[in-house]
């Protein structure tokens, strides 16, 4: 039964849940205890942790990309129309970071650290820890998913709490997701709020379960 939901990493400034959903909602920032906060949440009995971290395809898939043998324009995709020379600044940043973190891939939190940010590190431990509580954590978008792409190399049980509510049709993510083999609850692909596609997703999982 879903009653509460710990969004973490979310903005909830521009968005009312209450507008899609009556389930409770708690808002956390990532911070250096949000392991900790995590825990408190699902020792009060949370049923969903919701994570975001960024909508950044040059992070997201520089994560990623540091376990894959896939080149940096490969990661990315084609360019959208009209958008080329952003595509070729994303595809040079792209592969200047990945000639750094592809030296680190053995370190999970350098890798973190040199792509999302070293605070990120904390959050990636925050979801194994949920997880491993057999707790669901929802992942929003590029660099939530990026982080739960890691977090099954270090754990591969953890998949089945693991649940996607968006996906990019960005070739990293796409390979992110089907390594992870993980159930993908709603998928919009649309730029609509983060908060709002984890509303749309909870609701939709709360409706799979009655």
């Amino acid at each position: 039964m879903i009653n509460t939901v710990l969004a973490i990493g979310f903005d909830e400034t521009k968005f009312n849940w209450s507008d899609l959903t009556p389930i409770s909602i708690e808002h956390k920032k990532v911070s250096d205890k949000i392991e900790q906060d995590v825990n408190k949440a699902i020792d009060a009995n949370t049923s969903i942790i919701g994570v975001y971290v960024s909508h950044d395809i040059v992070l997201s898939s520089g994560l990623i990309g540091t376990f894959l043998t896939i080149d940096a324009a490969s990661l990315l995709g084609n360019s959208q129309v009209g958008q080329d020379e952003q595509w070729i600044q994303n595809a040079a940043q792209l592969r200047d970071l990945l000639r750094i973190t592809r030296n680190l891939k053995s370190d999970h939190k350098e890798v973190i650290s040199k792509t999302l940010g070293e605070i990120y590190y904390q959050l990636y431990n925050a979801i194994i820890a949920a997880t491993n509580r057999q707790t669901r954590v929802i992942l929003v978008g590029p660099g939530a998913i990026a982080t739960g792409f890691i977090a099954i190399r270090a754990n591969s049980k953890i998949k089945d709490y693991l649940l996607i509510a968006n996906t990019p049709e960005i070739p990293a993510i796409i390979e992110a997701i089907k390594f992870m083999g993980c159930k993908i609850i709603m998928n919009t692909k649309e730029n609509i709020h983060p908060l709002a596609e984890l509303a749309l997703a909870t609701s939709a999982l709360k409706a799979s379960e009655l």
